[in-house]
């Protein structure tokens, strides 16, 4: 069941879960084991991602029960072994633990499928989902929760802990490069979203999300 939480204690929260609770998956965050920035396909300002490339990125996946199969729906980025970070959004319709599934590893995802997922992908349950007390389903301010998983994950080459930003940290104050990644659609009026992950580059210079 989802579970409210105030802000300042959701922020707290999602950093002490890295430091405390981080049994298997230690070592440096944000370690890209894959670096396949060059030649890459690109697909309408975007690239297809190598395995392993983004290691922290996870598939949430809505569980049907008439046929037993697998619906990807959201992503999330991987705290440690036993947490990992997501949209609010993505349980204004599906709120029950039991109803997803967390596919970890992957590069490419089917969209439906009953079958076990095969290595280096792993699959886990939801144990926990903690919204964002604030969070706004209108102007989707404060949209972020954080989910627990079970059993833990093992950390390995395909599956790794993201980076959290410092704790006051705001919108740079110069231009920056960053990487955008995910298995969003790729354009506004695509009939369905892209079944391999996707990776972008874009400069920020100020802006906020």
């Amino acid at each position: 069941m989802v579970e409210m939480l105030p802000p300042a204690v959701l922020l707290v929260l999602t950093v002490s879960v890295v430091a405390n609770d981080n049994t298997t998956c230690y070592g440096p965050c944000g370690l890209r084991f894959r670096q396949n920035l060059q030649g890459s396909i690109r697909i309408i300002g975007g690239q297809n991602a190598a395995l392993g490339a983004w290691p922290w990125m996870v598939s949430l996946q809505v569980s049907s029960y008439h046929n037993n199969q697998r619906y990807h729906a959201c992503r999330g980025s991987l705290l440690n072994s036993h947490w990992l970070v997501t949209a609010a959004h993505c349980f204004r319709n599906k709120k029950r633990v039991y109803d997803w599934r967390l596919i970890f590893g992957a590069r490419e995802i089917e969209y439906g499928s009953n079958k076990p997922v095969k290595p280096p992908l792993l699959e886990r349950r939801v144990k926990q989902i903690i919204i964002h007390e604030k969070y706004s389903p209108h102007s989707e301010a404060n949209d972020i929760a954080l989910l627990k998983i079970t059993p833990p994950v093992p950390c390995g080459h395909f599956i790794g802990p993201a980076c959290l930003p410092q704790f006051r940290a705001g919108p740079p104050r110069v231009p920056q490069t960053c990487w955008l990644a995910g298995w969003g659609f790729l354009n506004e009026n695509a009939p369905s979203f892209a079944k391999r992950l996707q990776q972008l580059i874009e400069t920020l210079k100020g802006k906020t999300f």
